[in-house]
């Protein structure tokens, strides 16, 4: 979706004969119109926020897996556990199992306690496997 232009001018920049005796140029930038231009996106709704900084490494740390039970999860972090725990020393995986979906009809409520849910576990890093 594209800018909206009006198609008249809003305001003309009329010059005094002695602006208009410069340059052919600057005679041919008096004489163009000025229009409104309206943006086609809202402002932001949700403000941002301050990113939490980014581990070092995940050795020795509890890495989360979070799912919506939409697209293949089940078959990408058995993969992804194996891959993380063959690189980094000492990680631990909190399967997406111990949260159980994050979509559906109490997903509200769910990710209102998820920040919770992962301080309680000690959750140092999250994978999120949610799609749109």
């Amino acid at each position: 979706m594209g800018c909206k232009v009006a198609s008249t001018p809003t305001s003309s920049r009329a010059r005094s004969e002695q602006e208009l005796s410069g340059s052919f140029d600057d005679l041919i930038v008096a004489m163009e119109p000025i229009y409104d231009v309206v943006w086609p996106r809202s402002p932001r709704g949700i403000q941002q926020r301050r990113r939490a900084a980014r581990l070092d490494t995940l050795a020795g740390k509890r890495v989360a897996f979070l799912w919506d039970y939409l697209f293949r999860g089940d078959e990408l972090f058995p993969v992804l556990a194996e891959q993380l725990e063959a690189r980094f020393l000492d990680v631990e995986i909190v399967d997406y199992t111990e949260f159980g979906n994050l979509h559906g009809a109490d997903e509200k409520e769910r990710v209102a306690c998820l920040g919770d849910d992962l301080r309680k576990r000690h959750v140092d890093a999250v994978v999120s496997g949610m799609g749109c």
